[in-house]
């Protein structure tokens, strides 16, 4: 059974890189294109911050390789909760390129960064980084995850807001982006708190904040709201390294 599943996940795994290539093959279109097609917006990070997708999906199928050859707790304990990160993405990639449904994305985005925390919860528990190169690929895998996939849950619920009200790309700027950023803020104030002390979480999450900073200092020019995420990005930070993350247990442990 856990060989079973471990070959699951590095079947999925791969699915992952083969189903951004589908345009290429002439099935649908590229994943985002359809924001591209709306304008730049203030809670969308400039494309080439999209690109750590590429080093998730190689991360993730690295941990899900080394799972199959040599499994043991770690891959007993994670393998559901990243099979259900894999199967969203998939999915998610999968109606971005055929429907560009932007309440399907948000919807799809939420199962799948909750089964991200879940790993990033049960590695946490497992005591996170010992040393081993299986700890090393799965601290990786779990945090990057939660982390990229936190900032994109919350840059999804602007989209859903302006189908609804009727509002363009450039219309209350403001408004769009705290819808955005208080999600993400409050999301990112409660893994370290309860969730995981994976540094790995904030490599992602600050990746994706710093791309909003220069869409809207350097793309938009909205300089105000550029100002007031870095202010929320600071934030965070100082209260990361103050409160020292306890995560879900009290053994502390900064190498994962």
């Amino acid at each position: 059974m856990i060989k079973f599943q471990s070959r699951l996940l590095l079947f999925l795994a791969i699915l992952q890189f083969a189903t951004p290539a589908l345009p290429a093959l002439g099935f649908g279109q590229s994943v985002g294109s359809n924001v591209l097609e709306n304008g730049v917006l203030p809670e969308v990070p400039p494309g080439i911050f999209f690109a750590i997708w590429g080093v998730i999906f190689t991360v993730f199928f690295l941990t899900s390789l080394r799972f199959a050859v040599a499994p043991g707790h770690e891959s007993v304990r994670l393998t559901l909760p990243l099979a259900i990160c894999a199967l969203g993405n998939i999915v998610w990639m999968l109606n971005a390129q055929f429907y560009g449904s932007v309440v399907a994305s948000a919807v799809i985005l939420w199962p799948t960064v909750l089964a991200s925390w879940l790993a990033a919860y049960r590695l946490d528990r497992m005591g996170g980084f010992n040393g081993t190169l299986t700890r090393l690929l799965a601290c990786a895998a779990t945090g990057l995850l939660a982390g990229w996939l936190t900032v994109a849950t919350g840059i999804s619920l602007p989209a859903v807001a302006r189908l609804y009200a009727g509002w363009g790309p450039t219309d209350e700027v403001w408004l769009a982006l705290w819808i955005a950023l208080v999600p993400t803020a409050s999301m990112a104030l409660a893994f370290p708190a309860f969730i995981s002390r994976s540094l790995w979480f904030y490599v992602a999450l600050l990746w994706g904040l710093v791309g909003i900073i220069i869409t809207n200092w350097a793309v938009m020019e909205l300089h105000g709201l550029a100002l007031a995420t870095a202010s929320a990005t600071s934030l965070l930070l100082a209260l990361r390294i103050g409160r020292r993350a306890p995560g879900s247990g009290r053994r502390m442990n900064f190498q994962h």
